[in-house]
């Protein structure tokens, strides 16, 4: 799903018009992306937990040449899903595995 099909799903539930749905989509990964930046995590009941991971400095070889270097350490987002939404996925028989 695309951000303008979620736009429209939450303009269809709230019954807004497109550009607040937008305006609301915006905000809310603006906020996200926000509290991750300042090094929080965001749990969100049901749905699962935002957070910031470190990736630890790693060697990496070029597998054509054999050349080795050094990756350097790096901060990645990473989403930790909820109980609720690991059941609603489990039982969604829409998509087959």
């Amino acid at each position: 799903m695309k951000t303008k099909d979620f736009v429209q799903k939450i303009q269809h539930n709230l019954t807004v018009n497109p550009e607040r749905s937008a305006e609301l989509v915006e905000l809310t990964t603006s906020i996200i992306s926000r509290i991750l930046g300042d090094g929080d995590a965001l749990a969100i009941k049901g749905f699962g937990t935002f957070e910031v991971k470190k990736k630890e400095e790693r060697v990496s070889i070029n597998p054509a040449t054999g050349n080795r270097w050094m990756i350097p350490p790096k901060l990645v987002p990473g989403f930790k899903p909820g109980t609720t939404l690991k059941e609603k996925l489990k039982t969604y028989s829409g998509h087959e595995q």
